[in-house]
C-alpha cells in the first residue's frame, strides 16, 4: 500500500504542536485514523510533531507498474507507528534521497496546510530528502502567528513515473503527475484528522516541482483540490512536451529502453516492461538516464483524449483555459554549459547543437529559428549574464539563453493570461550567495535555501522571504510590499539583501516575446 504520496510517495506530516491541542489530546493525541489506516505520529522536541510514510496509494509494482495510483480499499486494522519515512522512488542512486529506495514508494505526511512537491526534473528526488526539511518554515510560521501544516509526499520519476509511447494507456500517461492529484484527494480525505483545512490548501513546488504545481492549475480535477499555488523556478511546465507516440520512434526513449530489455514492440511492449525484474528494469534505466543531456531522459508527454495532458500546456495558457487561484511565482538564472572548450567558428554550431539536444525530436527546429536564437546572443556580448557574465561566450550564451526560453518566457507566458482573471506575485531573486560559483549568478534553486536552511534561521534576508510566504499561504497576500502584477504595468519584487525592491517586468522583453510565438512554441513542442 502506498502512502499518502502514493507507495512510491512518501507523506511527510510536519504538524505544528500546537495542533495537539485541535486533535483529541492526552497520549493518544498523535494517534489519526486516515482512509489508508490509523497511524501514530511523533513529537521531534523543536515545537513539531510527525507523521512519516503514511500510505496514500497501493504500492505501484507488479501489474500496477507504470499505471494510474489506485486508492487503498483495505486499509490495516492496526496502529502504525510512522515514524519513519517511507521508500524513495526508483531513480539514480544519490547520497541525498534520505531513505532507502524500491518500488513500493507512494507514501505522504481548522489550519492552512502548505503541500511540498520536489523538484529533479520529472527523474529524482524524494520528500525524505533533508534538503527539504520544512522545520524552518513551520516554526516561522508559529513565530509570526500565522501557523501552518506541512505536506510532503513521493511521486513516481523516470521511467516508473513518465515512461511515454502509443502503448501506453492514455489514463496511465504521466502517472508521477497522477501520483501528485491522488495526494491532493487523500489529503482532502485525511486532512481534517491532522487539525487541518481541507478548504485552505496551498501547493508549492520548485523546478520540476513547480512544473507539477502548474500541472494542477492547467488539468485540474473535477473538485476543489486546492485555493491558491506558489510556483519557484517553472519551466512552463515543461520544457517541452512532445506526444506519446514520438517517443515510440527509432533512437528514441521507449524504443531504446525496449531494446535494451529484448521486449519486443507493438501492443504487448507495456505488459513485459511491466514484468521486468525491477532491479534490471532500474539499472537499465539508470543507464539511460545517465547518457542523456542533463539527464532528462523523460518529459511529461501530451496524449490523447482520456490523458492527463490531451492538449499542450501553451494551449490551455493562450485560452485561458485553467483554474483561477491566487499564484505567486519567482524566476532565476539557471546553470547550463560552462567549462566546454570549442574554437570561435565552431561556438555557434554547439550551441545549436545543445539548444537541438534539449528537445526530444530537433527536426522540428528550423534553421530560422535558431538563426534568430543565434543572432539574439551573439558571441562575445558582454551584456550576457550581467553582473554574472563570466567572459565564456558559449556558457554566456547558453546560459542567458537558457533562463530566458525556458524560465523567463514561460513565467511571462503564464502571467500574461493568468493576471488578467485572478491575483498573480512574481519576483526575481537575484541575491548571490558567498562560496558559489560566481558564474551560476542567482543559481537554480538558491532562493529555496533561504526559506529551509537552519542556518539562515537568524538571517533577516530569510526571514523576510519566509514570512511572505506564510503570510499568502494563510491570506492568499504575500503582503503588501509585495504589488500584484498588472499586465498594464508589470512589475515584480526583487529579492536581494538590502535591496528588495518593486522593478518593472521589461528586460529580455524581445527574446520573450520571440520565444513565446506561437510559431516557435510549438517547434519546441510546447
Amino acid at each position: 500500500m502506498l502512502p499518502i504520496a502514493l507507495h512510491c510517495a512518501t507523506f511527510l506530516f510536519s504538524v505544528l504542536g500546537l495542533v495537539s491541542c485541535l486533535l483529541t489530546g492526552g497520549s493518544d493525541s498523535l494517534v489519526v485514523s486516515t482512509t489508508s489506516g490509523t497511524f501514530k505520529g511523533f513529537s521531534t522536541g523543536n515545537g513539531t510533531e510527525r507523521w512519516l510514510g503514511i500510505p496514500y496509494a497501493q504500492p505501484p509494482v507488479g501489474s500496477l507498474r507504470f499505471k494510474a495510483p489506485v486508492p487503498i480499499t483495505s486499509p490495516a486494522s492496526d496502529i502504525v507507528n510512522a515514524t519513519s519515512f517511507g521508500l524513495a522512488c526508483p531513480q539514480v542512486p544519490s547520497a541525498i534521497l534520505g531513505a532507502a529506495m524500491g518500488e513500493d514508494c507512494l507514501t505522504d505526511a481548522a489550519l492552512p496546510v502548505l503541500v511540498w512537491f520536489y523538484g529533479g526534473a520529472y527523474m529524482i528526488g524524494a520528500a525524505s530528502d533533508p534538503s527539504w526539511d520544512p522545520t524552518r518554515i513551520i516554526q516561522r510560521s508559529l513565530i509570526t502567528e500565522q501557523p501552518i501544516i506541512f505536506v510532503s509526499f513521493n511521486y513516481r520519476l523516470n521511467t516508473f513515473g513518465f515512461l511515454a509511447s502509443q502503448y501506453v494507456a492514455p489514463e496511465d500517461l504521466n502517472s508521477g503527475l497522477l501520483d501528485q492529484r491522488a495526494t491532493l484527494v487523500y489529503i482532502q480525505q485525511n486532512i481534517a484528522a491532522f487539525g487541518g483545512d481541507p478548504a485552505k490548501v496551498t501547493i508549492w513546488g520548485q523546478s520540476a516541482g513547480a512544473g507539477g504545481v502548474a500541472t494542477q492549475l492547467l488539468y485540474p480535477a473535477n473538485l476543489p483540490l486546492f485555493r491558491a499555488v506558489i510556483m519557484d523556478s517553472n519551466t512552463g511546465p515543461y520544457k517541452s512536451s512532445p506526444f506519446a507516440f514520438q517517443y515510440d520512434e527509432p533512437g528514441k526513449p521507449y524504443a531504446r529502453l525496449l531494446n535494451a530489455t529484448g521486449c519486443p514492440a507493438g501492443p504487448s511492449s507495456f505488459a513485459c516492461l511491466q514484468a521486468v525484474p525491477y532491479d534490471i528494469l532500474l539499472n537499465i534505466s539508470n543507464a539511460m538516464t545517465s547518457a542523456t543531456l542533463n539527464t532528462q531522459l523523460w518529459q511529461p508527454a501530451v496524449g490523447p483524449p482520456g490523458s492527463l495532458i490531451p492538449v499542450r500546456a501553451s494551449t490551455k495558457l493562450l485560452f485561458g483555459d485553467f483554474l483561477h487561484v491566487p499564484m505567486n511565482e519567482g524566476t532565476l538564472f539557471s546553470e547550463s554549459l560552462y567549462g566546454v572548450n570549442v574554437s570561435s567558428s565552431a561556438e555557434t554550431a554547439a550551441l545549436n547543437t545543445f539548444i537541438g539536444e534539449l528537445v526530444l525530436d530537433n527536426r522540428t527546429l528550423t534553421p530560422d529559428v535558431l538563426a534568430t536564437i543565434d543572432a539574439l546572443y551573439p558571441a562575445d556580448d558582454g551584456n550576457l549574464g550581467g553582473v554574472h557574465h563570466t567572459g565564456d561566450s558559449l556558457f554566456d550564451r547558453a546560459e542567458a539563453y537558457y533562463t530566458d526560453d525556458f524560465f523567463l518566457s514561460a513565467r511571462r507566458l503564464l502571467f500574461e493570461n493568468a493576471a488578467p482573471v485572478q491575483p498573480v506575485y512574481g519576483y526575481w531573486f537575484t541575491e548571490f550567495i558567498p562560496g558559489n560559483n560566481p558564474a551560476l549568478g542567482g543559481g537554480h534553486s538558491f532562493d529555496f535555501l533561504f526559506l529551509t536552511d537552519p542556518w539562515n534561521t537568524i538571517n533577516d534576508f530569510a526571514n523576510i522571504m519566509t514570512d511572505h510566504y506564510i503570510t499568502f499561504i494563510n491570506t492568499l497576500d504575500p503582503g503588501p510590499e509585495w504589488p500584484q502584477y498588472d499586465v498594464a504595468y508589470p512589475t515584480v519584487l526583487q529579492l536581494m539583501r538590502d535591496n528588495i525592491t518593486i522593478l518593472p517586468d521589461t528586460w529580455s522583453l524581445t527574446s520573450t516575446d520571440f520565444f513565446n510565438s506561437e510559431y516557435v512554441l510549438n517547434q519546441f513542442e510546447k
